[in-house]
């Protein structure tokens, strides 16, 4: 019997959110502090989904500090397990130090931190036995993704995948990533990280190029523009909800990914796993910082 239904892998950083007019290039502005909360990708995706009712356990690292006690405590409010979480004692947790122009886009710096101590000892491969789904996004050092191949190389063939690379795992292109991609179930990018590892901005175009990879679904989120979900028989164009105002795009796709994820527990339709994303990600725009609250409510 499984423990859990999901599993996430991914660096653990608390969020430093700025406000800027602009995002400059080469030039100078005012900064306004809008507040400090909980990130990192996967997390983010796995903090909704525990509200959803899934059972969820995550894998990571954080520091000995104020701010890994805070991340460790922001899922256990909604009921994840920590336990395959490793605190590293006299390390930084991770950081992300973020930048947020008026229409609500966003820059993200990495401070890798504990993430970067990471270690194969870390990592309890009983853990992930217990779990339908993993769902995994990057770490900024090759010692961390090198532990993630290993460890989707010993996981029972009955564990389905989920992947975000974000742009720091795309940007080292689809040879680094084959060996994951060849065992995923759903990959989750952008049009950005669609461009960096299939070398177009057409969704179809990439996608079906990426199919051949080795990932069932693939699922690329297009801003205003909606998403673009396939699994080489079906293929669907999805809008995006009208949204009143852009507050932060910082955790828009990991609430997309949250609601793919949900619908296809449900056995929800290919297109009605897109809409569950889409109406997620709506939510997460209209908010500071990239965790969810009352998630069931955003969901129609």
């Amino acid at each position: 019997m499984r423990v859990f239904d999901i599993v996430g892998f991914g660096a653990l950083n608390l969020d430093e959110l700025y406000r800027v007019q602009r995002l400059l290039d080469d030039d100078e502005g005012e900064v306004v502090f809008a507040g400090a909360y909980p990130g990192g990708s996967a997390a983010n995706t796995i903090y909704a989904l525990a509200q959803l009712g899934l059972r969820a356990g995550f894998l990571g690292a954080v520091g000995d500090d104020d701010a890994g006690r805070a991340l460790l405590e922001s899922f256990k409010s909604v009921g994840v397990d920590t336990s395959g979480i490793a605190i590293k004692p006299k390390a930084k947790t991770g950081r992300a130090l973020g930048f947020i122009d008026a229409q609500g886009r966003r820059t993200l710096y990495i401070e890798p931190g504990a993430n970067s101590l990471l270690r194969k000892a870390d990592i309890d491969l009983s853990y992930v036995a217990r779990t339908q789904f993993i769902h995994m996004s990057s770490f900024v050092d090759e010692e961390q993704w090198a532990i993630q191949c290993e460890l989707v190389r010993a996981l029972s063939p009955k564990t389905l995948v989920s992947f975000a690379p974000g742009a720091l795992l795309a940007r080292r292109g689809l040879r680094v990533l084959y060996p994951v991609l060849k065992r995923t179930h759903v990959l989750f990018l952008n049009r950005r990280e669609l461009g960096l590892l299939a070398h177009t901005d057409d969704p179809a175009i990439g996608a079906r190029s990426l199919l051949k990879a080795g990932p069932q679904i693939i699922a690329v989120t297009l801003g205003a523009d909606g998403s673009y979900v396939t699994d080489g028989k079906r293929a669907y164009r999805v809008e995006a909800p009208r949204v009143k105002r852009v507050v932060d795009t910082t955790g828009a796709g990991d609430a997309f990914a949250a609601g793919f994820l949900y619908g296809l527990f449900e056995e929800r339709d290919l297109k009605e796993c897109a809409e569950l994303g889409a109406q997620l990600a709506r939510a997460a725009v209209g908010q500071l910082g990239g965790r969810l609250h009352s998630v069931s409510s955003r969901l129609r």
